[in-house]
């Protein structure tokens, strides 16, 4: 006997051993398969023969562990030695049926027949027993819906009723979409009766598939009826028995029972798609049972998917509970009326209540997103994370908030969980490549790197690969290597082709400014970005980059074609907008950056042409369009101030004046506003006039000032021709009593007149004295003595530039310039007014700057100058919102 050979066992030949491949279950030899055919036996029970099953058998998702069919009309003794054969063609009386259903082999077997119930494919689906019935949930991306089933037996009938369903992401009525679910689960097998599935013959059904099956004849089933249905851990079981007693309702099938009655009608009509018709049961059965939580619900849920009627929904809803107490419904609600702080307090509530962990954990998205602080924000999608570790949008949302926090170390994990859960090489190079854009958009160059380095392992030839690590090596200050490998991106979306346009003009882009920052090639970067055609996303930017180029390189001329191509195509689109409000956010529109980046672009061509080509009008135009999109931005606004106050003298001369006084030499240093006076030297009157006839004369101060030169000198305004009579003063001078001799140094001292008086005769006076100084607010003052008001204009806005803050000058400058019509220069000084005054002084400035406003759209108007007309109406009703 060979040795260690046990006794009575031959020995095992030598040979090769058997491969672990056979050893495995399931290998090697193939099993019998089992028996389809359920075991039946016969049994002796209280003096009657009965047929029984012998052993468990499964119809679809249901196992039938118990059947007792007893045989009427056998007179004993009987010879059983035929068993079960002899007997098959006898007619029985089922008295015993017991059907068992564990909740996942239920949930595996639906799961198929609800394929694109909320998505592509079929969903996640669990099916769980609670009290009194099933919790029913589904997810598909970051839909999901939960709801509860009610079971309510009724003699051989089972029914189904859905409540408190509750759900994220859906785009109908959580309730009508849980109808939908059971009916689509119940197949053939169910109907829809006011608001419940109902399973008819449902005892009838399992006995004339499991006895037919076993070569015996279907028993008769009068008077079986369902004896008790019981959720037990992890599997339903229901009992029928003969002649049992109905079985007793809990609390939960009865009010699912009374809710179906108020409001089954509207269930019906929601799972037809009538939502209108639908809210008009749930209404009506709101005044036979007021403030029922379930239908208030309901209801709610209608108007909310609706739109635009959230605060009637959050009605409906506190009348019958707390908005934060009612779950999902609570938080959407209480976002819609922009209570953010109640919604992150309603959702929180919902997700630690609610037992389906994903829509528990998409729940904590919802309130993550609503969340204003980081820390909060994360701390949500942890306890999302935890609820449903498995949920994409989770971990890409807590992979974020952990690179805002610059928790480097949490996020890569994060990153790695998404890279392992994904399936394929192109999902994983997705993956990869979406966590680089997001590491290298905070800033950690280092872990892009590496990150588009592995997505780059999936996909070798993939050019946003490629372009990612391009910018992620330029941004750790590789610009070298960084230029070769987005000359190869380039290369590889020319050769893929499908994709190409769009991929390539991006790469253009940047690899035109990588050749002007880097390389320092302008003549090839512009050439690039000259390749973006019109219309594209990108064009408009690469405009501008060829205008400050262009202006680098000296080519002034194509600067302001590229700018004014730049200005051309915004011009273009705010008309289409105008036309088409929906034709800016469509694909390929200029505005696809926003309003704000396509101002900034217009606002840097301005400062290019102002700066290189000194083309005032230009850059006028340029702030004009980037006000009309950022009408609120302060700084496009003072430029366009200043732009405007410098083109003023030019665009419109003062009438009256001689040759423009922007070519006089800059005027010498005058003394401080404490110590600057305004004389006017008028020559005495005759005593009987109320007006001086000769011309008025307007000089410097003699003492404080400094020597004037003498081409200064020549343009001194001593004028000795007549000067064109001045409007009307508001008051006309009445004749007035005699006046007393004063300090010729002062005029606060103002004789007075009397209204009542209105003799032309001046009585007995001496003489006004040939020196008076104009202080603040005694323009009026001048103006009645016969100052030129554009001498007097620029005196003032001499005070007014030593001591900016003096708002009487300013007022009585802002009088002279409405005389004289200069609308612009008006409007850029009650503009800075409004701006450094006090709330005083804003008050009586913003009137009259509406009033300008008012004045210059009209005349743009009536001028046929559109574009500026309506660049001074959108600054009238801005000012007015």
């Amino acid at each position: 006997m060979a040795a260690g050979q046990r006794r009575g066992r031959s020995a095992r030949a030598l040979g090769l051993s058997p491969s672990l491949r056979a050893l495995a279950p399931g290998g090697g030899a193939a099993s019998r398969p089992p028996d389809d055919r359920p075991v039946l036996r016969l049994a002796v029970s209280k003096g009657a023969l009965a047929i029984e099953l012998g052993e468990p058998f499964a119809i679809g998702p249901l196992r039938v562990t118990e059947l007792v069919v007893r045989l009427a009309g056998i007179r004993f003794p009987v010879d059983l030695s035929g068993g079960v054969a002899r007997f098959r063609h006898r007619r029985g009386q089922l008295v015993r049926l017991v059907v068992e259903a564990q909740g996942t082999e239920l949930a595996g077997w639906a799961a198929p027949r609800l394929r694109g119930f909320l998505g592509d494919g079929a969903p996640q689906l669990i099916i769980a027993p609670i009290e009194d019935g099933a919790l029913v949930a589904l997810r598909s991306g970051e839909s999901a819906l939960a709801f509860d089933v009610a079971v309510a037996p009724s003699e051989r009938a089972l029914r189904l009723l859905p409540e408190r369903a509750r759900g994220v992401g859906l785009a109908a009525p959580p309730h009508a979409l849980a109808l939908q679910a059971l009916s689509m689960m119940a197949g053939p097998h169910g109907r829809i009766v006011e608001g419940a599935i109902v399973l008819d013959a449902a005892i009838e059904r399992v006995v004339r598939l499991l006895l037919p099956a076993a070569g015996a004849r279907a028993p008769a089933v009068a008077g079986v009826q369902w004896a008790s249905v019981v959720a037990e851990a992890g599997r339903f079981r229901a009992e029928g028995a003969l002649d049992a007693a109905p079985p007793a309702l809990g609390d939960r099938a009865l009010r699912a029972l009374e809710a179906a009655e108020l409001a089954g009608a509207g269930d019906e009509l929601a799972l037809a798609g009538g939502l209108d018709d639908a809210r008009r049961v749930y209404l009506a059965a709101l005044e036979r049972a007021p403030r029922h939580p379930e239908i208030s619900s309901r209801l709610a849920w209608i108007d909310l998917l609706a739109g635009e009627r959230a605060e009637g929904a959050l009605s409906t809803v506190v009348d019958a509970m707390p908005a934060v107490d009612a779950g999902l419904l609570g938080g959407a609600l209480l976002e819609a009326v922009g209570d953010r702080d109640g919604a992150f307090s309603a959702l929180a509530r919902a997700a630690h209540a609610e037992p389906y962990g994903p829509l528990a954990a998409l729940a904590w998205l919802r309130a993550a997103r609503l969340a204003d602080a980081v820390d909060v924000r994360l701390d949500a999608l942890n306890l999302g994370v935890a609820r449903a570790p498995g949920i994409e949008a989770l971990r890409w949302a807590r992979l974020e908030a952990r690179l805002d926090v610059a928790d480097v170390r949490g996020a890569l994990a994060d990153a790695e969980h998404l890279e392992a859960a994904a399936r394929g090489a192109e999902a994983r190079h997705a993956v990869s490549r979406r966590a680089a854009e997001a590491f290298l958009a905070r800033g950690h160059a280092a872990d892009a790197r590496a990150l588009f380095e592995r997505a780059l392992r999936y996909a070798p030839e993939s050019p946003d690969g490629v372009a990612g690590l391009a910018r992620s090596l330029r941004a750790a200050g590789e610009g070298r290597r960084a230029l070769d490998l987005l000359a190869r991106a380039r290369v590889l979306v020319a050769r893929s082709g499908a994709r190409g346009d769009e991929d390539a003009r991006a790469l253009d882009l940047e690899l035109g400014r990588g050749l002007a920052e880097i390389a320092g090639d302008l003549p090839a970067a512009v050439a690039r970005v000259r390749a973006i055609p019109p219309g594209a996303p990108e064009s408009l930017e690469a405009r501008l980059l060829e205008g400050r180029w262009c202006a680098e390189l000296g080519d002034l001329g194509g600067a302001s074609v590229a700018l004014g191509r730049l200005r051309d195509a915004v011009e273009l689109a705010l008309q289409d907008r105008a036309a088409d409000p929906g034709s800016a956010r469509a694909a390929g529109s200029p505005f696809v950056g926003g309003p704000a980046a396509v101002a900034a672009l217009l606002a840097e061509a301005a400062e290019i042409e102002e700066r290189s080509r000194g083309d005032l009008l230009a850059a006028q135009r340029h702030l004009g369009l980037a006000l009309r999109l950022r009408p609120r931005d302060p700084e496009i606004a003072a430029a366009f101030r200043r732009v405007s106050g410098e083109l003023a003298p030019a665009v419109a001369p003062p009438r009256g004046a001689g040759p423009s006084r922007g070519a006089e030499p800059s005027p010498a240093p005058r003394p401080r506003a404490t110590e600057q006076r305004i004389e006017v030297h008028v020559p005495a009157p005759p005593r009987r006039r109320s007006i001086p006839p000769e011309p008025v004369v307007v000089a410097p101060p003699p003492a404080p000032s400094p020597p004037i030169a003498p081409a200064a000198i020549a343009r001194t305004p001593a004028v000795t021709a007549p000067i064109a009579p001045a409007p009307a003063p508001r008051i006309a001078p009445p004749p007035a009593p005699p006046i007393a001799p004063r300090d010729p140094g002062r005029l606060d001292e103002m004789p007075t007149f009397d209204s009542s008086d209105t003799s032309t005769d001046l009585p007995d006076m001496p003489p006004v004295p040939n020196s008076v100084t104009l202080a603040e607010g005694q323009a009026p003052f001048a103006r009645a003595l016969g100052v030129d008001d554009e001498l007097l204009a620029e005196r003032l806005a001499d005070r007014l530039r030593a001591d900016p803050t003096d708002h009487g000058v300013a007022m009585a400058l802002a009088d002279v310039l409405e005389r004289l019509g200069r609308d612009l220069d008006l409007l850029a000084l009650l503009s800075a007014r409004l701006e450094e005054g006090d709330e005083a002084a804003r008050q009586e400035v913003a009137p009259r700057r509406r009033d300008v406003l008012v004045r210059l759209a009209g005349r743009a108007r009536a001028e046929g100058r559109a574009a500026e007309a309506e660049l001074y109406e959108m600054l009238l009703h801005a000012e007015l919102t």
